[in-house]
């Protein structure tokens, strides 16, 4: 396949978690130096402090933890294997500050997790850089009428395959503002992605982690529309297959 046009946008999977500690300072200075954006994820603790952590519940040592029952304290005293300390938004906001094309896109555990990241992209000016990716329709249109102006996106459930009327309500989606729909990697195929353009939306692709796939991916295209953004877990070989793609059409 020959390639013309716009490579997709590149998020760096929890910071890019094939490079370094998933969902961490390091990992997501290490996706700045790739000049990709950031995805994470983010839930409260027990006593109200968005924290950039993947699992709801997790075992340390045999025991069985509910990040939804530790405070933050409690989080930042537990001993991981990696010896990872846990963020919070307000440092990810702060290492960002000063990137002027950053995007971040965020899965959240819960409306009150996205009501709370909403508030603190607010205080930091960033509103217009942060994206929020959900399953749910009836979390983002609670999010849609707390905020007229957050980018939504839904991830589509990984029990539906095709993307079409009868699987989707996609007047609700519309009503809701959502500006894209989340495929995971092989559900990405030039049906879904049809039907995802012709209702006026734009797609993304998660779980692409193969120099092979990524390729595949940022080379799907249907008249002059493509994918729109991609999540890695290797921003190396997103950003190194773009650079060929881009170079290709000159």
């Amino acid at each position: 396949m020959n390639y013309h046009g716009e490579t997709p946008y590149i998020f760096a999977h929890r910071g890019g978690m094939g490079l370094c500690i998933e969902n961490t300072i390091p990992c997501f200075l290490n996706a700045l130096i790739y000049k990709v954006g950031i995805e994470t994820d983010v839930q409260l603790t027990k006593d109200g402090v968005l924290i950039c952590f993947h699992d709801y519940v997790f075992k340390l040592n045999s025991k069985r933890y509910d990040v939804a029952n530790l405070t933050y304290d409690e989080m930042q005293q537990l001993k991981f294997p990696d010896d990872r300390k846990i963020p919070t938004t307000h440092e990810l906001f702060k290492i960002v500050l000063n990137e002027s094309n950053i995007r971040m896109s965020f899965d959240i555990r819960g409306k009150k997790a996205g009501k709370v990241l909403i508030d603190t992209a607010k205080q930091y000016g960033l509103l217009d850089k942060i994206e929020i990716s959900d399953r749910s329709m009836i979390t983002l249109s609670q999010l849609r009428k707390f905020d007229d102006k957050v980018k939504l996106i839904y991830t589509l459930p990984e029990d539906i395959s095709k993307v079409n009327e009868g699987n989707l309500n996609f007047e609700k989606l519309h009503g809701v503002n959502v500006k894209a729909i989340n495929l995971k990697s092989f559900r990405a195929n030039m049906k879904n992605l049809n039907e995802i353009l012709k209702h006026g939306l734009e797609c993304y692709v998660w779980d692409l982690n193969t120099k092979s796939r990524l390729k595949k991916i940022m080379q799907m295209r249907i008249r002059d529309k493509t994918i729109s953004a991609i999540y890695t877990d290797y921003p190396d070989f997103a950003t190194s297959i773009r650079t060929e793609l881009e170079e290709s059409t000159h």
